[in-house]
């Protein structure tokens, strides 16, 4: 065999080689960690500037309620100031809703019409190369009228989750109405389908109490909702530009 023939045939088998390599490095490899190790953090850039705001309920499902005020309608009203606010400061902002609607149709997986619902928030956030997620919602305890104040939620699944979700904690808990300090609370691991199927950090804001009497007044204030979206604004701050604060 000639020279030049040995020279492309080793070409050959370098190129071959190079491929599979590479097929390994980007497929294979990849595929082994999402199956062996689900719970490794796969977003792909924590630098985006990007953060996906989620306001709990829609449309069909309008969330808990009291005395005909219902949870999606305040979700939506205080996701729409955090949106402006984040803007303000240079983020973009990706909203898994902007209108009075749920996202079951956006699915395309089995399950409930509550599931899927969830399924599309979840696609939307894990397609959105987002830092974070917020999902704003509103409390509800008939058993204990008198709780009252913000608790927020998050999952074990990446430590950034426990970090945010302090971080959003203090912010809402140093809140003062009308003059006075709410009720503070410790933010608390919650098992929920967002906390547990989304691929990048993220919480769910539980921003008052509905059963609560004093607070069923302030959610149907403007005001209070600009006041809580600015807390929460301020928590993301926190935990991104002051990881000191919220360690403490």
């Amino acid at each position: 065999m000639g020279k030049s023939r040995i020279l492309v045939l080793n070409r050959k088998i370098l190129y071959i080689s190079v491929s599979i390599l590479l097929i390994f490095v980007l497929v294979i490899i990849p595929l082994l960690i999402r199956i062996i190790a689900p719970s490794v953090n796969t977003f792909t850039d924590p630098g985006s500037g990007i953060i996906v705001v989620d306001p709990g309920h829609g449309g069909i499902d309008g969330g808990t309620n009291k005395d005909g005020i219902l949870e999606k309608d305040i979700n939506l009203s205080i996701a729409i100031k955090l949106k402006d606010i984040l803007e303000k400061t240079g983020y973009k902002v990706v909203m898994t809703r902007e209108e009075d609607i749920s996202l079951e149709h956006l699915s395309d997986e089995g399950g409930s019409r509550h599931q899927r619902d969830l399924s599309a928030r979840v696609s939307v956030i894990n397609n959105s190369n987002a830092q974070l997620f917020v999902s704003i919602h509103v409390n509800c305890n008939m058993k204990r009228p008198a709780t009252d104040g913000a608790i927020v939620f998050y999952s074990d699944k990446y430590e950034q989750n426990k970090t945010l979700a302090y971080s959003i904690q203090r912010a809402l808990n140093d809140m003062t109405v009308n003059g006075k300090k709410r009720t503070t609370h410790d933010p608390q691991k919650g098992k929920y389908f967002i906390l547990n199927n989304a691929q990048v950090p993220g919480v769910i804001i539980e921003t008052a109490f509905i059963s609560n009497p004093a607070e069923k007044e302030l959610l149907l204030k403007d005001e209070f909702h600009r006041q809580i979206a600015e807390r929460i604004a301020q928590g993301i701050a926190d935990y991104l530009y002051k990881p000191e604060i919220v360690a403490k």
